[in-house]
């Protein structure tokens, strides 16, 4: 498990894919997502006329391509420096790794690691205004703290003009925080982790990881306890035991600082040496390097907990991060599951219909790993019975082994995802992460690449016999049911003296060079050589807004569908196609448009293009995949009620935009019109909606149009010329602000029942203008400013300071139409009603009541304008600057005009853009939670009288809406529950 200071509201769970499971360095790869179906009929596999074309081979491995060049230097006091040079963008990413996780802790004191990341953003002794802020205040990207088993890391993505500050800041966090730990802070920081317990433990199946930990590791393995400790632990906490803990474990001789970006290794050296070398080390430590446990039979379990689905889980012991096995068990796995085409999905999900949803994975530590497998099994199938399947495919692959085909598969999928992260400088999996993990954990910088070695010359036999010795073996399953003599150099810094920041680097955006296809497709190219990748985006003007309410889901579904076979392949060879060549496709349906997306190498462009161009114009639909598609889609709106979050995002459109409006309607549609559509539905929808005219590609990365514009003729020039039709009027109008001299309408309060809720998700938002607006710009910084960082003031009011809440998010949607404004909060059950009210006066502030000013004004715009120099890192990141542009019309210098644009803007045009596009008393309110324990606190508001009438409302046929109206008499039903029961107040 690993625990982030602030980086999501989704609870990460170590067996589920896209949670952030601590996988070797190489084998750093999304796994597949757990898709859910419902329940359906397969139709008989359509298989393609002829034979399947050859899958493209990919070119061989080349390890000069994966070396991250690096400097490395060691402190009189033991601090370890490396540095890596890259002068493509004016950002430096920043990461630093203290050898200390849950690991260290004791029985009765769990939860510290993870405790103390969080002290680490409240400021320090010789500058005591909080890290968060500071770093808002310079602009920094691509930031956070998170804590393992094994480490806590801090990272940053800084201009390089504020990277002397950001030093300074962490060599006093480093050094000097021990003294200005207060009762406070722990009063506080105590309650902002003991809600971020609560949150990811109120997430569906958020509790397996708890019993994996107790039930797998021996009472006194360290890592028998959560990272994130015990209530208990947390609640007895001292303020002289974390002290302790601090002088103990974040001595400069236990931390490796990693830089990586616009800075040369002198600069990086005298910097660190100047603000970091006068630390005084901490104590020796010991630390054990492996500790496998062995189960001495196999251990089952059941839980039962609030899930809309049975998932399975199993776990086996293998070795740690240094041992090479770990490598060839992550290529077993990708055998297995996690992709279209691995066994398990292919078994279980296509074949048999037993599951919606497999995963495969090593979950990587330092002194042992775990080997995961999780189904989630479809609806009314018995859970013996996956079982029995699940068995027999990996004792297949046990006794086989993987086919030569497969490992060269899984060799070039794991090798391009790792040239795909390594084109970050900073973050997660980034440049400066590799080199920092590998000096912690491998002692050397350049540790990743054995991993890579053992993976590009790992074959089938080896895999096979590694696996074999590590899983047949007795396993968990559960049912949801060091020291080198080291001193302090002299001190020449005043630490009371806080650098200053440069001016914000000039940020240069990519011209965005245009041609057309001869058949009419337009092509927009942003070259960046940073990485040997290239993006591809075919973006198709319509998306959900094309949708009916009786035919809602069906431009998803569609889209979903596009790689899931062609005229030519079908969707395991399609699979096996792209796998090989290193590359991943992937669709995407926004509200106007809807997306096709390639992710390739340089190397291997012109067959990916030609894979993209296959399963973008000749789609089959095979029966059987639409079949499963169905499925997947009906338990997958299962799984969206079964989120507090996804389940008021899904309802609160319905209700802004009204049945007018095609932005009501969720993108995967509702039961009813997801069950009543046909394969013809997406044959009709692709071929009226997919012509060249009414489309563009987007590609990013390292090519020329001189060398992109032949490969894209050869894949896209036969598509035949032609433009979609028109789209019919299909989004309502935003009202017009009330005159100041009228009455404020009743509040509407919409309240979701779910029964033993530990929180209460807040959402409140109204419809307010279309884009276009000459204050569009000012409004970036004022959204930014009251929910869109850690430092808002919506996250600092509830979070920060009330510690009622792990955070929230304040934005306004990006659509052509009219856009929403929303605020979306979690908080503790027992002060929703407080939280409503504290909500409120945010939204009055931001709207004119406390307008942005003074030294705040300057913060927000410092933030604005430095995090630019970050923020079109990625081809990723060009690529949705150029979809934007597209989707919304915006003129073609407007990134390259955005930052000197930023920088005019003046609090009065913040003031005035927030009074145009926020009303508070429009706001409409919707609260998922336990009604038994909020909706009597929630009365005492006094908003408004509560009355009824019997009329029931239809939200499209997916909710039943109790309409409560001002009828003077309290409701006779209004103790009516029910799980997922909707009533809709007016307060």
């Amino acid at each position: 498990m690993m625990h982030c200071c602030f980086c999501t509201l989704q609870w990460p769970d170590p067996f589920i894919p896209g949670s952030p499971m601590k996988r070797t360095i190489a084998l750093a790869i999304a796994l597949a997502s757990l898709a859910c179906l419902g329940n359906g009929t397969l139709a008989a596999q359509a298989a393609p006329k002829g034979p399947a074309p050859k899958a493209p081979a990919a070119a061989p491995y080349q390890r000069q391509a994966y070396v991250i060049p690096y400097k490395q230097f060691t402190l009189q006091n033991g601090l370890t420096l490396i540095v890596h040079e890259d002068h493509s963008v004016p950002v430096v990413g920043v990461n630093i790794w203290y050898h200390v996780g849950s690991r260290n802790e004791k029985r009765g004191k769990t939860g510290f690691a993870h405790l103390f990341e969080h002290f680490f953003f409240n400021g320090s002794e010789n500058h005591p205004h909080g890290f968060r802020e500071a770093m808002d205040d310079l602009g920094a990207n691509n930031r956070n703290g998170t804590t393992n088993t094994d480490r806590t890391n801090f990272f940053e993505d800084v201009p390089v003009s504020a990277l002397e500050r950001t030093l300074y800041l962490e060599a006093d966090r480093m050094g000097f925080l021990g003294n200005y730990i207060s009762k406070a802070m722990l009063e506080r920081e105590r309650g902002v982790v003991q809600n971020e317990k609560r949150q990811g433990e109120n997430q569906p199946y958020g509790r397996v990881h708890l019993e994996k930990s107790a039930k797998m590791y021996p009472y006194s393995h360290p890592y028998s306890w959560p990272v994130i400790g015990s209530m208990e632990d947390l609640a007895a906490a001292s303020l002289d035991d974390i002290r302790e803990w601090y002088r103990t474990y974040y001595g400069p001789n236990n931390a490796v600082i990693a830089l990586a970006g616009d800075i040369t290794p002198e600069r990086a050296l005298e910097l660190v040496k100047k603000y970091f070398e006068s630390i005084p080390p901490g104590l020796p430590l010991p630390r054990t390097e492996a500790w496998i446990p062995r189960l001495e039979r196999t251990v089952r379990d059941e839980m039962a907990d609030h899930v809309p689905q049975v998932r399975i889980y199993r776990s086996w012991h293998v070795p740690g991060w240094r041992d090479m096995d770990t490598v060839k068990l992550g290529m077993f796995s990708d055998v297995l599951a996690n992709s279209k085409n691995a066994r398990l999905n292919r078994r279980l999900i296509d074949e048999k219909q037993l599951a919606t949803g497999v995963s495969a994975g090593v979950d990587t530590s330092e002194l042992s790993s775990t080997f995961d497998i999780a189904v989630t099994v479809r609806p009314g199938v018995d859970p013996a019975l996956v079982e029995k399947e699940l068995d027999a495919v990996l004792a297949d692959l046990l006794d086989r082994g993987p086919t030569a085909q497969e490992v060269a598969r899984v060799k070039a999928s794991t090798l391009a995802a790792f040239a795909r992260n390594i084109e970050r400088l900073g973050g997660f999996g980034g440049r400066s992460d590799v080199l920092a993990e590998s000096m912690t954990y491998g002692g050397t910088p350049d540790a990743y690449l054995q991993q890579l070695d053992t993976l590009s010359g790992a074959q089938a036999a080896a895999i096979k016999a590694t696996a074999a010795q590590w899983l047949r073996a007795p396993f968990y399953a559960m049912t949801v049911k060091p020291f080198a003599k080291v001193s302090a150099a002299a001190t020449t810094v005043d630490r009371k003296i806080l650098p200053a920041l440069g001016d914000a680097p000039d940020v240069k955006f990519p011209a965005m060079q245009k041609a057309t296809l001869s058949n009419g497709l337009n092509v927009v190219l942003l070259e960046r050589h940073s990485a040997p990748i290239v993006n591809v985006a075919l973006a198709i003007d319509a998306g959900t807004a094309a949708d009916t309410p009786d035919k809602a889901g069906l431009a998803s579904l569609t889209l979903e569908l596009l790689d899931k076979g062609t005229k030519a392949r079908d969707a395991y060879q399609m699979s096996d196609a792209l796998q090989s060549l290193g590359a991943r496709l992937s669709t995407g349906t926004g509200p106007d448009m809807s997306l096709v997306r390639l992710q390739a190498t340089s190397a291997n462009l012109a067959p990916s293009l030609a894979l993209l161009a296959e399963a973008a114009l000749a789609p089959a639909f095979p029966a059987d995949q639409f079949a499963l598609a169905k499925q997947r889609r009906l338990a997958g709106i299962a799984q969206e009620k079964a989120q507090p979050n996804a389940l008021a995002l899904r309802t609160l459109p319905a209700i802004l935009y009204g049945a007018g409006s095609s932005y009501a309607l969720p993108a995967s549609g509702f039961e009813a019109s997801v069950a009543s559509l046909a394969r013809d539905d997406l044959v009709r929808w692709h071929r009226d909606w997919f012509k060249p005219g009414s489309a563009t590609i987007v590609v990013t990365g390292d090519t020329t149009l001189a060398q992109a514009m032949p490969l894209l003729e050869a894949a896209f020039g036969k598509w035949q010329a032609g433009r979609s039709p028109a789209k019919a009027a299909l989004t309502a109008p935003a009202p017009a602000p009330a005159s100041a001299s009228a009455p404020a309408p009743a509040k509407q309060i919409y309240l979701i029942d779910k029964p033993d809720a530990q929180q209460s998700t807040i959402l409140a938002g109204h419809l307010s203008l279309p884009p276009g607006q000459p204050e569009d710009l000012a409004m970036e910084p004022v959204m930014q400013n009251f929910g869109g960082m850690a430092t808002s003031r919506l996250n600092r009011n509830l979070r920060l300071d009330k510690h009622w809440s792990y955070g929230g998010t304040g934005r306004l949607t990006s659509v052509r139409g009219p856009r929403h404004f929303f605020t979306l909060i979690a908080v503790q059950s027992d002060k929703t009603m407080e939280s409503l009210v504290e909500v409120d006066k945010e939204i009055r502030d931001i709207a004119g009541k406390r307008p942005i000013e003074g030294e705040e004004f300057a913060s927000i715009m410092r933030n604005m304008t430095s995090r630019l120099a970050g923020r079109f890192e990625t081809i990723n990141a060009l690529e949705s600057a150029a979809l934007e542009t597209i989707n919304l019309g915006l003129p073609e210098d407007y990134w390259a005009n955005y930052a000197s644009n930023m920088r005019t803007l003046q609090s009065a045009q913040l003031a005035g853009a927030a009074g145009k596009f926020i009303r508070p008393d429009a706001v409409t309110w919707l609260v998922v939670g336990d009604l038994k324990k909020i909706e009597p606190r929630i009365r005492e508001l006094g908003w408004g009288k509560w009355s009824c009438s019997t009329t029931m409302a239809s939200g499209y046929g997916d909710s039943v809406l109790w309409q409560f109206m001002t009828y003077g008499k309290v409701c006779a039903r209004s103790k009516w529950r029910h799980p997922w029961c909707v009533r809709w107040h007016f307060l």
